[in-house]
């Protein structure tokens, strides 16, 4: 069996201290619950991208990127600021997921 290296535990309890709470986490993907921002498993350790919502207000973005950096950071998490997501629904009900690096 396969042990992941991935800290979901951590990054759960570090988005409820911070006042977000995880929808749903699927994969390399964590979601939290006003949409605002996601959270992306990085290759390597406890490194996290965030990817900000298009229609995340900027700031919203610079408040919740100030905060979880630092607190990420006290958790012995890493958290690197990618850019942002766009997500549609298809036609077949599925969601889709378009990422756009800085």
């Amino acid at each position: 069996m396969e042990h992941s290296q991935r800290p979901l535990g951590n990054v759960m309890q570090l988005l409820e201290e911070l006042g977000h709470e995880v929808t749903y986490a699927y994969d390399d993907l964590i979601f939290v619950n006003d949409n605002d921002f996601l959270l992306q498993f990085a290759n390597t350790g406890p490194t996290l991208n965030l990817f900000f919502n298009q229609s995340c207000l900027k700031k919203t973005a610079d408040d919740v990127e100030q905060s979880i950096i630092p607190a990420a950071d006290r958790k012995g998490l890493s958290i690197v600021k990618k850019g942002h997501y766009n997500v549609s629904e298809q036609a077949d009900e599925n969601l889709r997921i378009e990422f756009f690096e800085n």
